[in-house]
C-alpha cells in the first residue's frame, strides 16, 4: 500500500527575461508513490529540483499543478497540519536546524508541546524529560544531554538529536534531505547505518534525498533519478544501479566509488 503518493506535481516561479515575465520551471510533472516501509532514494546533481520535491511533499511550498497525498490525505492548506504528526523532516545543516538558545530537552520535546493536546500526549515536566531521555537513547546519546545547548555537540550528535526530534510525535513518514552532506565520511556512515536501524525498529518509511549513488543504493529499496526537474528514470535499488538505462543514471553511478561493504 502507498503512504505517499506524488502525481504529476510541478513547481514553477515566474522570472523576468527583458520586458516579458516568463515561468521557470524547477520541477516538471513528477510522479512517484512510496509504499509503506520503504526507501526510495531521490538522486540527482544541485539543481535537479529534489529538495523543491521535498518541501512540497512536506507542505512548505505549495505546487504549481499535481497532486500530493500523504496516508490519502491531500497535501495543502488546512490539511497540511492535520498531517504534521505523520511526517517530520530531518534537513542538511543539522546546526541551523537547532535553536541555539534551547536546551536539548526544549528541542526534543517542542514538537510534543505543540501537539501534546490534540494527540492526548502527557505534556508534563516528568513526562516530557522521560519521552526526551527514551529519544535520546534511540539515537545513540544518553540523558546527560538534555541540560546542554546545541554548541557543546560535535556536528553528528547535532544530527542524532535533529533525529530524535523528529521522531518525538512517532511519525509514520521521514523526509531526508541531504542528512549526511554536512558530516565528515565516518560519521555521515554511521548516521545512516542509525537511520537503518531505526526504520527496522519502527517501521519507518523514508524519501532519502542524496546527490551521492552510493549512499543513495546503500540506504533505499528504490530508486528515483532527477535531472533539470524531471524525474528521468526510476526503479529497483539494485536492479537500476546493476542495468541503468538513461545515459544521465550511468554517469552518475560512473561519478562516485563504489561503496564498501553496501549490504
Amino acid at each position: 500500500m502507498s503512504l505517499v503518493q506524488v502525481e504529476s506535481v510541478s513547481k514553477n516561479y515566474p522570472r523576468r527575461e527583458g520586458l516579458r515575465q516568463v515561468d521557470h520551471f524547477v520541477v516538471q510533472n513528477v510522479s512517484f508513490n512510496i509504499a509503506e516501509g520503504e526507501t526510495l532514494g531521490l538522486v540527482g546533481e544541485s539543481g535537479s529540483g529534489k529538495s523543491t520535491v521535498a518541501r512540497m511533499i512536506l507542505g512548505l511550498v505549495a505546487p504549481t499543478s499535481g497532486v500530493i497525498r500523504i496516508a490519502g490525505v491531500e497535501v495543502g492548506g488546512d490539511r497540511t497540519q492535520g498531517l504534521r504528526r505523520q511526517m517530520q523532516p530531518v534537513f542538511q545543516d543539522p546546526a541551523a536546524a537547532l535553536n541555539p538558545r534551547m536546551r536539548v530537552l526544549e528541542i526534543i520535546t517542542e514538537p510534543l508541546v505543540i501537539h501534546g493536546k490534540a494527540a492526548g500526549i502527557d505534556t508534563s515536566g516528568a513526562a516530557l524529560k522521560a519521552a526526551a531521555s527514551a529519544l535520546l537513547t534511540s539515537v545513540g546519546l544518553d540523558e546527560s544531554a538534555l541540560g546542554r545547548y546545541p554548541h557543546e555537540f560535535s556536528g553528528g550528535q547535532k544530527q542524532r538529536i535533529n533525529i530524535a526530534r523528529a521522531l518525538a510525535l512517532r511519525p509514520q513518514f521521514l523526509v531526508l534531505d541531504e542528512p549526511v552532506s554536512a558530516l565528515d565520511v565516518s560519521v555521515g556512515a554511521q548516521i545512516i547505518n542509525l537511520l537503518r536501524n531505526l526504520q527496522r525498529e519502527h517501521g519507518l518509511t523514508y524519501l532519502f534525498i542524496s546527490h551521492s549513488m552510493p549512499l543513495v543504493r546503500y540506504l533505499s529499496t528504490r530508486i528515483a533519478v532527477m535531472q533539470k526537474g524531471r524525474l528521468v528514470e526510476i526503479g529497483e535499488a539494485e536492479e537500476l544501479c546493476a542495468h541503468p538505462r538513461e545515459a544521465y543514471t550511468q554517469q552518475l553511478l560512473a561519478a562516485t566509488p563504489e561503496l564498501a561493504g553496501r549490504r
